[in-house]
This record gives structure tokens, C-alpha cells and sequence, in this order.
């Protein structure tokens, strides 16, 4: 074990910048929970575990190095209200590229956290392997989302290109969440292959709409006037997923 250091407590406070993270490839990971399934599942991407002394016994087995640091040591370099006793350091995902022949959800322009985390964790649930978003979709590594997502970002493959080339490649079985469309369950699981979700408050934008010949809805039973995208990305998921 090792003492946590000025050098390294500045180090991991700059990781709060993506531009800092995105050089070192290297992420901050707050609270027992998520550390423990990163050290039992991806134990090979696990850098150092930072805790208080406290917390240290329970993870000496894992043959990982520690950084021991005290509660307002801890709390510098936290980026939560309320500072966890057992975070790590962490090189970012690996990602495989989409094959193309595997179903791949489209996320357009999502730009509130925790929506994006919701998404890729119903993903991970329903067996989908890739999401590509656009460009401007918030940044998955962005700290707030793998908290909501726990380790399933680290199971989903992300990526971040143009959504436009994907769907005319595949128009055919190409389908965009509105708020108007053919009914889910009027639609065959074998029929989708891509599902474009868009922006929480825009949807999706008029350059994609104009690809999109194909829509699909949640029938809507009462008054609300529309449903997180979240939400809406869980229920559309399950259907998605049927052969």
C-alpha cells in the first residue's frame, strides 16, 4: 500500500477534464459498489484502488496496488457531494467495432447523463453490444454516466461517428422513435436492425428525419405528453430484441 501524494491527488483532480482523461485514457471511479464489479469483472483495467486505510483489508487479496488516503484527502479529489471510501483509477473501455450484422441502437444529440447511462444499461440488460452516438451526444466517460450505468458501459460497445451513413446504409430496416409511427407491436423484432433515438427535448433532427422513411411509437394510453427518452429506450428494447 501507498500513501496518496500531492503529485497524485493533482493528477486525479485533473482527470475531471475530458481533454486530461481523453491524453491518459484513464477514468476516476467513485464508490464501493462499482469498484468492486470493475475488480471482479475487469480487474485488467483497474490502475490503482484510491480508499481510506479503513477499506484497504477487503481489497489486499485482489493483488491490485492502493493508494491509502484520509477522508479530506478523499474528498479533494471527489467529484460527488458525498465522498466514497472506495474509488479507483481506471483505463478507458476497450471497444469492438460494430460488425454490421448485429442489431445497434443510434442515440441522436442525448445530452442529459444520467438518459445516456439509463440507455446503455438497458442495453446491457436486453444483450445489445453496440450503440454508435453522434458526435454530440454527451460523453459516455463522463463520470455521471458510468455511475448510472455501473459497469455496463464497460460491457456496451460506444462509439461516437456520423449517424447519417448508418442509416441510409440500412434503411430498410431502419426505424426512428416518434411520437407519431406505426405501433411497436405492429412491428416484427426480425424487421428492426437499427433503432435511432433522439435528443430529449428535439428529438431527432431534420437532417435524419429526412432518412428516416420508417417510424416507429409507443401508443400512448393517456395524457402525458411524452415519455423520457430513457423510458421510452426500455420499453422500445424489448421488442427490439425479439427474433
Amino acid at each position: 500500500m501507498e500513501k496518496l501524494s500531492q503529485p497524485k491527488i493533482k493528477y486525479i483532480k485533473s482527470l475531471q477534464l475530458k481533454k486530461n482523461r481523453d491524453a491518459a485514457q484513464t477514468l476516476y471511479l467513485e464508490g464501493e459498489t462499482l469498484v468492486k464489479d470493475l475488480v471482479t469483472f475487469f480487474p485488467h483495467l483497474v490502475l490503482q484502488l484510491v480508499m481510506e486505510e479503513s477499506s484497504a483489508t477487503e481489497f489486499q487479496a485482489s493483488g491490485l496496488p492502493i493508494l491509502i488516503g484520509s477522508e479530506k484527502e478523499l474528498e479533494k479529489i471527489s467529484q460527488l457531494k458525498t465522498p466514497k471510501k472506495v474509488n479507483a483509477l481506471v483505463s478507458y473501455p476497450k471497444t469492438e467495432a460494430w460488425d454490421e450484422k448485429s442489431k445497434v441502437l443510434l442515440l441522436d444529440q442525448i445530452q442529459d447523463p444520467g438518459n445516456l447511462g439509463s440507455i446503455i444499461r438497458s442495453a446491457d440488460w436486453y444483450g445489445i453490444k453496440h450503440i454508435i452516438c453522434s458526435p454530440n451526444t454527451v460523453d459516455y466517460l463522463n463520470a455521471k454516466v458510468i455511475h448510472s450505468t455501473m459497469i455496463s458501459a464497460f460491457r456496451v460497445n460506444i462509439h461516437y461517428q456520423a449517424l447519417a451513413p448508418i442509416i441510409e446504409k440500412h434503411a430498410d430496416h431502419t426505424f426512428g422513435a416518434f411520437m407519431d409511427g406505426t405501433p411497436f407491436e405492429e412491428i416484427t423484432g426480425s424487421q428492426l436492425k437499427c433503432l435511432v433515438l433522439g435528443n430529449e427535448g428535439k428529438g431527432i433532427s431534420p437532417e435524419l428525419q429526412l432518412l428516416l422513411n420508417k417510424r416507429i411509437t409507443i401508443p400512448r394510453l393517456g395524457q402525458a405528453e411524452s415519455l423520457n427518452v430513457g423510458v421510452a429506450a426500455g420499453i422500445l428494447l424489448q421488442h427490439f430484441t425479439k427474433s
